[in-house]
């Protein structure tokens, strides 16, 4: 399987090199020397780099790659809108790989990572790397659209636990090592103080702000929470992911499609009935499996959705806006306006057997937030239709074809 770029099959006179891909380790017990290389990178890096991906949950190595992540002092990055791969409130997660960028670490280690890959020029990540590691039992995903250094094909957890046993305390003594924890620390409070700030600052906002919508939840929902999220322009970086039992966990698709959200929360409630699970989606998500709301009243699933209405397909828009053209000159962007008439989703819920509320107001959220956590707790499913701004390219763009009258 070959992905090219859309600019590579439409340019011309153009010659390319496809590289030569050595033979990956399959690693049924880790080579001694290839981890004993990824250790000494690991440790005598100067600006390393780790990036999480999903096999971490699938494998269960949770508790190996905080050892890894804490011995070391590395700075740990999650993939494409996978928000629960690494507690989002630990001194050494960073952010998502895809929203920061990609240059200046000498040594990147990936474990279990999927890549968000597109065929652009931005699969090749890491430009400034000398050394780039690979730990993952999927083949295809190791080596596909970056080269790799170092790899270890094989179970994520056993090879995370055997590189860990390479590390000796008077590690922790080194100079270096101790300089990368406190820049780590001194860096999530920085950033914890901003989202402190930046919700704070749109706590008034009306329509509500993401921003806002996103902390609000993080702070009224009940601890230990699923979060199915389908929705790409939510607040997900703002929830508190993690590997505890108090800290919440996350479902979404690993790609960019819409229309698994409702399926998705009640496959998630039957397999875990004994948490408290919520639905996070889009208007425009919605529209693609309405019909969930019957089933999840015909079975009693006490799941809470928040739909984030800002009368948009925000995604679609945006991502018209950024190829530029006619539509971001003229600002009109076809069919991703979902108002006119606008679409009422509490009486969509209430038709199926599903109460639930508007929320229009953003003093207004903290309370309705309760109220449908009280409803899960009793049992009950429950909707909340929540009036959010638009952000991004073409926010203010209400535009639609009008046909009507050409009928």
């Amino acid at each position: 399987y070959i992905a090219y770029s859309s600019q590579a099959l439409d340019a011309k006179n153009i010659e390319g090199t496809i590289q030569a891909a050595k033979a990956l380790e399959i690693a049924q017990t880790p080579n001694g020397a290839t981890l004993k290389k990824i250790h000494d990178a690991l440790l005598n890096a100067e600006n390393p780099l780790i990036v999480v991906g999903s096999e971490i949950r699938t494998t269960g190595a949770q508790r190996e790659i905080l050892d890894l992540a804490e011995n070391y002092s590395l700075p740990v990055a999650v993939a494409f809108f996978d928000y629960g791969g690494f507690p989002l409130q630990h001194p050494n997660y960073v952010g998502m790989l895809d929203a920061m960028s990609d240059n200046n670490y000498d040594v990147v280690c990936c474990v279990g990572y999927r890549q968000n890959t597109r065929a652009s020029l931005e699969d090749d990540k890491f430009p400034d790397a000398h050394t780039v590691i690979g730990i993952g039992q999927d083949p295809s995903l190791l080596g596909n659209t970056f080269a790799l250094d170092f790899d270890i094909w094989g179970d994520v957890k056993h090879s995370l636990r055997a590189l860990n046993a390479l590390w000796k305390p008077d590690h922790a003594n080194l100079a270096h090592i101790q300089k990368r924890k406190m820049d780590l620390a001194a860096q999530a409070e920085e950033r914890a103080a901003k989202q402190r700030v930046d919700a704070a600052a749109k706590s008034k906002d009306n329509p509500i702000h993401p921003i806002y919508l996103g902390d609000a939840m993080a702070r009224n929902l009940a601890d230990n929470t699923i979060l199915v999220s389908e929705n790409f322009r939510a607040s997900d970086h703002l929830m508190p992911f993690g590997y505890g039992d108090d800290e919440w966990d996350l479902v979404r698709t690993s790609g960019g499609s819409l229309g698994y959200g409702l399926g998705g929360a009640i496959g998630t409630q039957l397999a875990a009935p004994d948490r408290p699970v919520v639905l996070s989606i889009g208007d425009g998500g919605v529209m693609y499996s309405s019909s969930g709301f019957w089933t999840m009243a015909r079975y009693s699933l006490p799941i809470l959705t928040v739909v984030w209405n800002n009368m948009n397909y925000q995604t679609v828009r945006t991502n018209f806006a950024a190829w530029g053209g006619n539509m971001k000159a003229q600002n009109k962007y076809p069919e991703t306006f979902l108002g006119d008439p606008a679409i009422d989703f509490v009486m969509l819920a209430k038709a199926q057997g599903i109460e639930g509320e508007h929320v229009h107001d953003p003093s207004e959220l903290d309370a309705a937030l309760k109220r449908g956590k009280a409803a899960q707790a009793s049992g009950e499913p429950y909707l909340l239709d929540v009036h959010i701004t638009n952000v991004g390219a073409g926010a203010n763009s209400s535009w639609h074809r009008q046909i009507g009258s050409q009928i």
